[in-house]
Order: structure tokens, then sequence, then C-alpha cells
């Protein structure tokens, strides 16, 4: 396994290469990490005066892609700003200086405002490893809520909700995640973990959904077809004649991911029928699945 000290100077040399020739950059450079978790706080007060608050990857067409490593793996960093990132590397680097870094991080999480327990969710991934029920409950916590920056924080991008969430825990955080209207895509190992007990719970959401006239979330299809429940392939069949092309690529995706051995007439009829190239593409794709 990497060394957490490395990996926290790499995740601080991509601060700083962000910040490359400003009084931020200067500030960071400067920074003396103290050994006491107390005297860490108005240390992330001047973070906020000090830093801007810049996506952490200037360019756009990068982002999608740009990772730093953690603890327990890649970590795609689109999303961050340079504050975040910093005040991240800050708090793992006092916390990983305590007999538990784990519980230090807990500590620094329950008396921090909203950015403070952004940061020590993030800094879960760029710590030595200890019992992980102190990291688990800032995360299990963070879902409890309903701020946007925290949940995001505790399940999206991060390795370590990947790994230590429980099956049950991960379920209802990716439910969660769609009610609240959160980038699922984002969560790491979705498809692997995705089990049939969550494409059921999908299933009765996309039922909710529709029942009140409100529009399902698009990759709800997709998930839930990896252990397809009674009607669903029917279900997305139908959804081929749907208006909306978005719509139909979608259905056709999914039952890539289904797998029907019943579908392949059908597939190749509407393919017939389609205008669209991206639909008719993904269709193609399904094909050659099956």
């Amino acid at each position: 396994m990497a060394d957490a000290a490395a990996l926290r100077e790499a995740l601080k040399a991509t601060v700083l290469a962000r910040l490359a020739g400003t009084s931020a950059h200067d500030f960071l450079t400067s920074l003396q990490t103290p050994k006491d978790l107390d005297a860490v706080r108005p240390l992330l007060l001047a973070v906020g005066r000090n830093i801007p608050s810049r996506p952490l990857v200037g360019n756009f067409a990068d982002r999608s892609s740009a990772k730093v490593v953690g603890l327990f793996g890649p970590m795609p960093i689109g999303h961050w700003t340079t504050d975040g990132a910093a005040r991240a590397w800050l708090i793992a680097e006092v916390a990983d200086a305590s007999e538990s870094a784990y519980a230090a991080l807990f500590r620094t999480y329950d008396l921090g405002d909203t950015a403070t327990r952004v940061g020590a969710l993030r800094a879960i991934n760029f710590v030595r490893e200890g019992d992980a029920e102190p990291a688990l409950e800032m995360v299990r916590d963070a879902g409890r809520t309903y701020l946007n920056e925290l949940m995001e924080a505790a399940w999206l991008d991060s390795p370590f909700a990947a790994r230590h969430l429980s099956d049950a825990e991960f379920r209802k955080a990716v439910l969660k995640a769609f009610f609240c209207g959160l980038a699922v895509e984002r969560f790491e190992d979705l498809e692997a973990r995705a089990d049939v007990e969550l494409s059921r719970s999908l299933a009765e959401y996309a039922d909710e959904r529709e029942a009140a006239g409100r529009p399902v979330p698009l990759l709800v299809w997709p998930i839930a077809a990896l252990h397809p429940t009674p009607g669903l392939v029917c279900r997305l069949l139908g959804k081929l004649e749907h208006p909306l092309a978005d719509e139909r690529l979608t259905a056709a995706r999914a039952l890539g991911n289904a797998l029907d051995p019943r579908t392949p007439s059908f597939l190749t009829e509407r393919l017939s029928r389609e205008s669209d190239d991206h639909v008719r593409a993904a269709i193609t794709q399904t094909l050659a699945r099956l």
C-alpha cells in the first residue's frame, strides 16, 4: 500500500502547481503544519482567506479525467477547488501525526464547519489506515444530512467509501444520491457493487417518480438493468419508442447491461427504424454483446 505521507505531498504539489505565481502559492509553501489538532482551526480559517476557491484542474477538458492517488486508489479531482484541496491536505497532515489518524479526523469533522467537514471527509483517503469505524461514522453522518457538499465528499469519487460501506449502506447512499440529485455516476465501483436489492429499490423508485408525474433520472435504468427485476426488460424495450433520443439511448445501453437473450429481434427491428446516430450506435453495441 502506498505511503500516506507521499500521497499527501503529491496532493500538495498538485495544489501548488495550480497556484503557481500567486500569493496563495507563497502562503501554502510557507505554511507550517502544527502537531496539535486544536491549532489547526485558525490555519483552516487562514486557508479560506489566502487561497482562492478556483477549480483545482485549470483546463476544462482535463477535469473529467484528472486524478490524484489516495490510499485506496485514484481519486477524481475534477470537481475539487484549490482551497478545498488545501484544506484536505492540511487536515490529513495534522491528523496523521496523531496516534489514531481516523479518530483525529472524526474530531476535526465533529467540531468543524461545512468546509472543514468536507476537508476531513476527503482527508480520509490521505492518512494511514487504522480502525475504520471513526472514518465510517463521518461518512454515515454526512449521509444523514441533506447538504450536498457533505454527501458528495462522503460518497462520490471516494475509494474509501466504495471499499468500506456495507452493502446496505451503499444501497442507501445510492438511493439518497438519486433522491437529492447528486451525480450518481461518480460513485466508485458503482457497477461492481450494484446488486439485486439495489435494482429492486431503483425499480420501485422509478415507479414512484412516474406515478407522481416526475422524470426518472436516466442513470437509474442502466444500474437497475445490471440485475433486472421482472418486467424491467419489457419496460426498457418500450422506452426504445420514446420520443426523446436521450431516453432511447439510455434504454439501449441499459439493455446491454441486462443481457437478456430474448431481446435481439426487438433491437434489430428497432434499429431499422431508428434515425438518431447515437441511438443506432448504442443499439448496435448492445446487439454485439448479446
